[in-house]
């Protein structure tokens, strides 16, 4: 959409008196935004991807409940806007759109350290206590669920519906030996066993926005639905350790303590048993899981995540498996050890 476009969308399906689009937001893969400046203040006009996202209804009633218990517990969060028919979803001919308040402030950038990993991980694992107990929808069903994911990736390669097949079969070959190598690692059977609980299921730095005075706010809540905590933690895992190409076993191992240590100093319930077996395979399956995604996507030509080049998800799948197989490297080296 134009700009022009943008403001008479805030205008008239939103009620609010526009005085300009102030920038597109590039970050994340998904949604397209725009920062619009209004006469109340800032705020962020969305289409959604109804691609990714097939019962969009069901994406805004579980963000009306949490938020709603995030205030319940004195925890920002963010702030929703009605249209004018008093709805939270504008229907249009360019798609389904959505507004919410500017947050103030900025992602969290790219952890690097033991103890920015565990303020992190607290800021997930108290967001993940705060919604435990909601009775909210899994509207993506499998959303972490790991077979099914490299199911999908194996079907993506039999199709081959961009006809890329050809020039990322070496990629494959090594994404299927690490599938492999996950599925026999000890944990695999109790991450299969683990229960179901309210995640954000996109725990990461920059779904996390640090406000002026420190205060965390966590966004994108679109995934947040029932999972299993261990794909937040692993999350996190992939998240604290991405940035750290030249981080040896002892390093990656100090970042996955700490991911771990802060999450469950804040969710403060109790770990399952399953879920402490599992809990070190959570980062390599999370980053393995992410790269068949990627993966899926190059086949599929690129529908979900997009891309601005043309082996983009290629490429960010080989990045994925070779963090995963660091990730795999430094837990045997610990256990060793």
């Amino acid at each position: 959409m134009t700009q022009l476009q943008v403001e008479d969308l805030v205008r008239e399906h939103f009620g609010l008196a526009v005085h300009e689009v102030v920038r597109e937001l590039s970050a994340g893969h998904i949604n397209q935004s725009s920062v619009v400046r209004t006469e109340g203040g800032d705020v962020v006009v969305q289409r959604l991807n109804d691609a990714a996202f097939s019962d969009l209804d069901a994406v805004m009633e579980n963000a009306d409940q949490l938020l709603a218990r995030l205030e319940q517990q004195n925890l920002t969060g963010m702030r929703f806007l009605r249209t004018v028919d008093g709805g939270w979803l504008a229907n249009i001919d360019s798609g389904t759109w959505r507004c919410y308040r500017y947050i103030d402030g900025a992602a969290t950038p790219p952890v690097k350290t033991p103890e920015d990993a565990q303020s992190l991980a607290r800021a997930f694992g108290r967001f993940a206590h705060a919604i435990d107990g909601l009775e909210l929808v899994e509207h993506v069903k499998g959303y972490h669920d790991f077979d099914r994911r490299i199911a999908d990736f194996e079907t993506s390669c039999t199709s081959d519906l961009a006809n890329r097949l050809a020039g990322c079969e070496e990629t494959i070959e090594h994404l299927l030996a690490t599938v492999d190598r996950v599925r026999l690692s000890s944990g695999f059977d109790a991450f299969c066993e683990v229960p179901v609980r309210n995640v954000h299921n996109d725990a990461k730095g920059p779904n996390c926005i640090v406000g002026p005075t420190g205060a965390r706010t966590i966004i994108d809540l679109d995934t947040t639905m029932p999972g299993t905590i261990l794909s937040d933690i692993g999350e996190l895992v992939r998240s604290c350790t991405r940035h750290l190409p030249d981080a040896g076993p002892e390093q990656l191992m100090a970042q996955i303590e700490a991911v771990n240590r802060g999450f469950h100093a804040a969710f403060r319930e109790p770990f399952h048993d399953s879920e402490r077996q599992a809990m070190l395979l959570a980062g390599p399956l999370l980053t393995v899981e992410n790269a068949a995604r990627f993966l899926t996507d190059h086949l599929d030509g690129d529908p979900y995540y997009g891309a601005s080049e043309l082996d983009q998800n290629l490429d960010r799948a080989k990045q994925q498996l070779g963090l995963a197989l660091r990730l795999i490297g430094a837990i045997e080296w610990a256990t060793l050890s």
